[in-house]
């Protein structure tokens, strides 16, 4: 078997497991639990990639990063998966972020604060599409005048946002993306929501679909064959687990 063979049988197994994922039914499940069911496919398809990252960013290669999950699980993101959107800003998260901090005086935050001001007239459980309102850190950088507004305006980058979205670990990014969630939207976008308890403004939730999931992982899974390709690497002599080995198969 030669090299190229081994990378596209293992680039074939990942593909059928993602495949596998995506079409998991569980019968008799409850609509209020539909979901749980989108969240734990996301977990899965996540779970995927994390492993392309680790094989990217091996520990004898990158010993530091590939201790750190987060930022392993970006930089892979950020030069694997072809995310257009991936290096802009959330402009509604941040806003929200600052103004929960009560960092209101700022130029910074009157500046997202007037950009939001423009979408006040949607209805309820209206979209609200990344394009129109997210922007590129270097716009953000400029207002911000102290390192810890630089430090948030980084924490609103989507490549990190989409790694706490994983973990559910910040308020705004709540598993619930409404209308959004229940039709799938291909690309992740806001939807309005009830407005905060921190601001007079309406509150936008983001939303990561669950198709935005397995194009990262498609992208990403492509990327790295060519990278294993161009390197000559053979993935599994990067890998330890037996089931992984095909020195058997037929």
């Amino acid at each position: 078997m030669t090299t190229l063979y081994d990378i596209a049988r293992f680039c074939e197994a990942f593909e059928a497991q993602v495949a596998a994922i995506d079409h998991l039914q569980p019968e008799a499940i409850p609509e209020k639990d539909c979901e749980h069911i989108l969240l734990y496919k996301k977990s899965l398809v996540m779970s995927a990639i994390d492993t392309l990252a680790g094989l990217r960013f091996t520990k004898e290669n990158y010993r530091e990063l590939n201790a750190q999950n987060k930022k392993r699980f970006v930089r892979f993101i950020a030069e694997f998966s072809e995310w257009q959107n991936g290096p802009k800003i959330s402009v509604p998260y941040l806003f929200e972020q600052m103004a929960r901090r009560d960092l209101k005086e700022g130029e910074l935050y009157h500046a997202l604060h007037r950009k939001l001001e423009k979408f006040e007239d949607k209805d309820d459980g209206a979209i609200l599409h990344i394009d129109d309102v997210d922007v590129m850190a270097a716009d953000l950088f400029e207002l911000a005048k102290t390192e810890y507004e630089e430090l948030l305006i980084l924490k609103s980058q989507h490549f990190s946002l989409f790694y706490e979205y994983r973990n559910c670990k910040a308020n705004s990014l709540s598993e619930s993306g409404g209308v959004m969630e229940v039709f799938q939207y291909a690309q992740p976008n806001y939807y309005s929501s009830t407005h905060s308890e921190f601001h007079a403004l309406a509150q936008w939730q983001l939303s990561y679909p669950l198709a935005h999931f397995n194009n990262l992982f498609a992208c990403g899974l492509k990327n790295m064959k060519q990278y294993f390709i161009k390197a000559d690497i053979n993935p599994y002599s990067l890998v330890s687990d037996p089931r992984w080995d095909i020195s058997s198969a037929s």
